[in-house]
């Protein structure tokens, strides 16, 4: 018979053996996942970190066109090249609010315009689908043209007034259904002003509420106003009258509004007026300096005896550019350049004939735009290059047809006029291979001769929609 023990020996080592890999096994093999894990985490994964927005054509656009200058104003609405137009609804905004009735809508096909009836007072246009994209419109007023324009939530407005004699009207509009409320934040020479009766501005849907600034927050000197919007959407025009008291006739203009501070503030449209005052505000904590500067056809150049500008903190400065645009220095002067290391809003208030004229920094284009004009003589200008480049011009009748098409030579550090047809009252603006920025300056002669200004602005063409990713 064979001894059972060597068995039961040989067993136990057996078992003992099992038990050794197991127990390495569990050692071993959290590590080797821990290794893997850390290994996949460092794979890039196209869908982890910050991604830039995408476009997509727009599907549903508003624009406000403000009150007219006088009762017989009448808005136009046109195209931007490319769109392909087609049905706007109108709605009448009032101070009733919801009271207020839709007018009938209007038809807009590519490269024609059309009038809308009965629209002297604050319009809403509306497109949906087709209609939407390239929304271009405007008012046939002489002297003061206001911007009709999508609504905006932060901007600034410089160079406000709160008398007698230089009065300020804000004019904000509401075109959604629901309330929407406004904060308005003044400052002048000494710092931030304070207002309560300008906080918490509530505009009813469909509607107007328009604040006199000489009678809601009255004070001697110029301001600047911040003005953000902290529910729902609303659209602020500046009115502003010059009343010299029975010593002149009054006059009014509309003051554009700037979407955000910038270091290099380009106003385009001096049109060799000497009497004019530049308005510098400084939204930041610290005091900047600023350097004036001179922009002809030729050349933008620093002026002999051009004042460096300070402006403190949360304050503002005016600067009389008379001394600078007189003799030699003032030869086809068409605009001046603020430059500044930090952040700065700027504007420009021109006494052109006795007639008020406002101008503001002139804003970037880079993708094809139309602006809405009307009949009579008047001259594109365009600046602000970032190099030598093109950029197409076409003008168009009331009917649609072409009456011409321009081609202008745009360089860094210059502005480049052109004449444009006294019937257009289309003007398409194409840049190529550069952004530019551009002003029309529109004479008036006669009895009450004066100067109106319109600024291009980029078309409203592609919605951006934020990526939404995990982290």
């Amino acid at each position: 018979m064979s001894d059972p023990k060597p068995a039961g020996r040989r067993a136990a080592v057996a078992r003992r053996r099992r038990v050794d890999i197991l127990v390495a096994l569990a050692l071993v093999l959290p590590a080797v996942v821990a290794v893997a894990l850390g290994a996949i985490g460092d794979e890039p994964t196209p869908h982890a970190g910050v991604r830039p927005p995408t476009t997509a054509e727009l599907t549903s656009a508003t624009v406000v066109c403000p009150g007219g200058a006088g009762p017989a104003s009448a808005a136009r609405v046109g195209r931007t090249p490319g769109a392909a137009g087609g049905e706007l609804a109108v709605l009448a905004a009032s101070p009733d609010g919801p009271e207020a009735v839709a007018a009938t809508p209007v038809m807009v096909a590519a490269g024609a315009t059309a009038v809308v009836p009965d629209s002297a007072g604050p319009i809403v246009l509306d497109g949906q689908g087709v209609a939407a994209p390239g929304i271009a419109a405007g008012r046939d007023d002489a002297l003061a043209l206001p911007e009709c324009r999508p609504p905006a939530y932060d901007e600034w407005l410089v160079g406000l007034g709160a008398t007698a004699r230089y009065a300020t009207t804000l004019e904000l509009v509401n075109p959604d259904d629901g309330e929407a409320v406004v904060d308005v934040a003044l400052v002048d020479e000494e710092g931030p002003a304070e207002e309560p009766a300008l906080r918490g501005i509530q505009v009813p849907a469909h509607g107007v509420q328009r604040i006199d600034l000489a009678t809601v927050a009255p004070r001697r000197g110029t301001t600047a106003a911040h003005v953000t919007v902290t529910r729902g959407r609303v659209t602020v025009t500046a009115r502003n009258t010059r009343d010299q008291l029975g010593r002149g006739r009054a006059t009014m203009d509309f003051l554009p509004t700037q979407a955000a501070p910038d270091t290099e503030n380009l106003i385009l449209g001096l049109d060799g007026t000497r009497n004019t005052t530049l308005v510098v505000a400084n939204p930041g904590d610290d005091e900047v300096r600023a350097e004036l500067r001179l922009v002809t056809a030729d050349a933008t150049f620093t002026p002999t005896g051009a004042p460096e500008v300070s402006v403190p903190p949360r304050a503002l400065r005016e600067v009389d550019l008379r001394p600078l645009l007189t003799g030699e220095n003032a030869a086809g002067v068409l605009g001046v350049l603020v430059e500044s290391a930090d952040p700065l809003v700027a504007s420009a208030r021109l006494v052109h004939r006795k007639d008020l004229a406002l101008l503001a920094p002139a804003i970037a284009v880079e993708e094809p735009t139309a602006a809405v004009l009307p009949q009579g003589e008047k001259t594109l200008l365009l600046g602000h290059a970032t190099r030598n480049g093109v950029v197409q011009v076409t003008s168009y009748a009331a009917d649609g047809s072409v009456l011409r098409e321009d081609q202008v030579e745009v360089a860094p550090d210059r502005a480049a006029p052109l004449a444009l047809p006294p019937e257009a009252v289309l003007v398409a603006v194409e840049p190529r291979n550069t952004r530019v920025a551009g002003v029309v300056t529109l004479p008036v002669k006669g009895d009450q001769p004066g100067l109106a200004t319109l600024r291009l602005r980029p078309a409203e063409t592609h919605a951006r929609i934020p990526a939404v990713a995990p982290e």
